[in-house]
């Protein structure tokens, strides 16, 4: 995860909205798909819970009427299952 310094050299300006949404939804599927990697590997109580979070907000961020556009057009529980 990129550290509060990092991000802020990253990105100089204020962000809209949807540049805000599409970065969430950039980095909560980015996270996603390293804790399967995780997981495989020898799940944990630790790994569970990220991946409870990130799917659920996730499912949140789907509810924004434009979410299909920034990639979010799929089933997330079942891409992710818990």
């Amino acid at each position: 995860m990129a550290k509060n310094g990092e991000r802020e050299g990253r990105i100089k300006r204020k962000l809209t909205a949807e540049e805000t949404l599409s970065e969430l939804i950039r980095l909560l599927l980015l996270y996603l798909e390293e804790l399967e990697g995780a997981r495989a590997a020898g799940e944990d109580s630790f790994v569970y819970g990220e991946l409870t979070a990130y799917t659920e907000c996730l499912e949140l961020v789907q509810l924004w009427e434009r979410a299909e556009k920034f990639g979010l057009d799929f089933d997330i529980e079942e891409r992710y299952p818990l």
